[in-house]
């Protein structure tokens, strides 16, 4: 029997999925791990991998017939629900002590069609959810607001930039970050990706921009912005969120 999508909602989320996902990220805060190196760098961790198999599994007893996208043990999708899971995005500033997230969204039928998405920082005990048409919220130090993207001046607020794996793609990045300096009132490398978003999201931002990211770094985050009234495009390898006003640019 297919469940529908609006079984998924809030309730879902706070009740039930919200704190599986704190659970298992929490216990990984002291666990000692090892690093392999991917690329010039990119790591992976094996908190990475236990994080991404504990959650698979649990995620699997919830919807038993949703499928998962997953960073490190790759695709297994399913026609009616999908996961998309970054166990821990940001593993360069997890190894070096500075905030990452565990990012997890659920997909209905189309892989960019995203019901609900949890965005959460253990090491900072922040958290960011939303559900499609329910609105999104950042939960910290016992309290609750409503997101909501926040309009700037032309020329201030934050603007946020990733770095590239590919290094061959610096140059573009920097050109690209030059253009949102000029209309900006600072540049911030701050990262990780699903978290910059979140913080555009939050009015804390006013653009973030980055090249080549991946579903799993993207998603949960995308419907965070959105549910707070806040947009994106994706021009080639470039992605960039922000206000409709930012858009324009």
């Amino acid at each position: 029997m297919e469940i529908g999508h609006e079984a998924f909602g809030l309730d879902f989320c706070t009740q039930q999925l919200i704190p599986f996902i704190q659970q298992i990220a929490d216990r990984y805060l002291e666990i000692p791990y090892d690093i392999n190196r991917k690329s010039h760098g990119n790591f992976v961790t094996t908190a990475d991998r236990s994080i991404e198999k504990d959650l698979i599994n649990g995620l699997r007893r919830m919807i038993p017939e949703a499928g998962f996208i997953a960073e490190e043990s790759g695709e297994d999708t399913k026609k009616e629900y999908n996961w998309i899971i970054d166990p821990i995005d940001g593993t360069t500033n997890f190894i070096y002590g500075l905030s990452y997230t565990v990012s997890v969204a659920l997909s209905h039928r189309k892989i960019d069609n995203v019901i609900l998405g949890v965005v959460y920082s253990p090491k900072d005990r922040v958290l960011y959810y939303g559900c499609k048409g329910q609105g999104s919220y950042v939960a910290e130090r016992n309290k609750r607001r409503r997101l909501q993207v926040r309009p700037f001046p032309a020329d201030e607020g934050l603007a946020i930039f990733g770095m590239p794996y590919d290094r061959k793609k610096t140059d573009r990045i920097f050109e690209l970050a030059r253009k949102y300096y000029a209309i900006s009132s600072d540049l911030k490398r701050i990262g990780p990706s699903s978290l910059d978003i979140c913080r555009v999201a939050a009015g804390t931002a006013k653009v973030y921009f980055e090249l080549d990211l991946k579903v799993w770094d993207i998603m949960a985050g995308i419907l965070i912005l959105t549910e707070a009234g806040g947009t994106y495009r994706i021009e080639g390898d470039l992605y960039i969120f922000g206000s409709g006003e930012v858009m324009k640019l």
